[in-house]
């Protein structure tokens, strides 16, 4: 099942940028959906289109995003309940921000690689829901950027990387201590296979993830001319516990390119390259096949732990996907919102909010409308 997608390889900056237009909230009423029958009502609002703005993430029923101006960025805190729409910071310098965060408690930690001088400095920004404040925790000059964020055990982990001295690059992990400093862990990878009856290679640590109960690491290691991937499975620890060799399944839908982003939930995992190629696979089956193979898919991250439903979204359309855990179906997904005339730009998810913005078509005047999507109105 040799699959190929001719897709645009994108940049390292995997930033989504979005123009919003209007300034009002108001509910909304869907009808029957393509897919499913259901009936919904969501809040809704539009911004004004003065500003490129990027969707970071949603704590219950507060948005945090981002505008960008030439030199730096600010965030704001819009909460849907009250209409609400609070300035919180304003970073200078501003030059990348990835896609990764990890959520402890009512507080969200991301990275920002800012311009110190000629270099990028890779500073850790946290932002307290609660209290609607944004502040700076540490900052460093690795070479890694767009760095992986998870959280295990109520500890922020990070994926951190940087050249030696000959040029080599070496990846390794930091957690954050309890005075919010970032110190260096070491992985127990001694158990590690090897391969093909070789003494084992040195591998690279290329994404980190977390499922709330362990710590997973895509790791890949080069012997010669062989390319390997692997699922590690670390405890709390850091101990090894287990691995799962991808190589061939990677090979198989051909995702090639360099991973994007990399998540596990129950006994599945998802794998997006950056020609944006996502594959949704099991590790209890091992036979090297995807249970969904899509270009321009996007899996949702939800921080929340509340709800069994998982979903990804497929850009530039009306398709979401909502994966049943107990089973491992996916099925298409619909809500009624303007689905004749828009199509979905991004989507986010705190427990059974759901978080849509639609872009509508090519004839309008690219305005966008973001809508929320409350708990318990998902009814299929």
């Amino acid at each position: 099942m040799n699959k190929k997608i001719k897709g645009f390889i994108l940049p390292l900056i995997m930033i989504s940028i979005i123009f919003l237009s209007g300034c009002h909230i108001q509910p909304d009423h869907g009808n029957a959906g393509e897919y499913s029958s259901n009936e919904i009502q969501a809040y809704n609002v539009t911004f004004d289109d003065s500003a490129l703005r990027t969707y970071i993430d949603i704590y219950e029923t507060q948005l945090l995003y981002m505008e960008m101006s030439e030199s730096d960025a600010t965030f704001y805190i819009y909460n849907f309940k009250d209409g609400s729409n609070q300035k919180i910071l304003t970073v200078d310098n501003f030059a990348l921000k990835g896609k990764s965060n990890a959520l402890i408690d009512d507080t969200l930690y991301f990275y920002l690689s800012l311009y110190n001088g000629s270099e990028l400095e890779n500073d850790l920004y946290a932002v307290n829901f609660s209290e609607d404040k944004m502040y700076a925790v540490s900052k460093n000059m690795y070479s890694q950027k767009l760095i992986p964020l998870t959280v295990l055990g109520g500890s922020l982990i990070s994926l951190q990387g940087n050249n030696t001295e000959n040029g080599d690059f070496y990846s390794f992990v930091e957690t954050m201590n309890s005075n919010q400093n970032m110190e260096q862990v070491e992985l127990d990878t001694k158990s590690g296979t090897p391969i093909s009856g070789k003494v084992n290679v040195p591998r690279q640590i290329i994404y980190l993830t977390s499922d709330g109960s362990y710590l997973y690491a895509l790791e890949k290691s080069k012997s010669d001319s062989s390319f390997n991937c692997f699922i590690t499975k670390y405890n709390s620890d850091f101990s090894f516990i287990s691995e799962t060799n991808i190589t061939d399944l990677l090979k198989t839908y051909e995702l090639t390119s360099g991973i994007g982003s990399f998540s596990v939930f129950n006994h599945y995992f998802t794998i997006t390259d950056y020609s944006n190629n996502t594959i949704v696979s099991d590790f209890e089956k091992g036979d090297n096949q995807a249970l969904l193979y899509e270009n321009d898919v996007e899996y949702v991250r939800d921080f929340s732990g509340l709800t069994a439903n998982k979903y990804l979204y497929k850009r530039n359309t009306n398709q979401i996907y909502r994966i049943k855990e107990d089973t491992g179906k996916i099925e298409l997904q619909n809500f009624d919102l303007e689905n004749d005339s828009s199509n979905i730009r991004v989507m986010l998810s705190y427990g059974d909010n759901l978080l849509i913005v639609k872009q509508p078509d090519s004839d309008h005047d690219g305005s966008e409308t973001v809508y929320l999507i409350p708990q318990n109105n998902d009814k299929s």
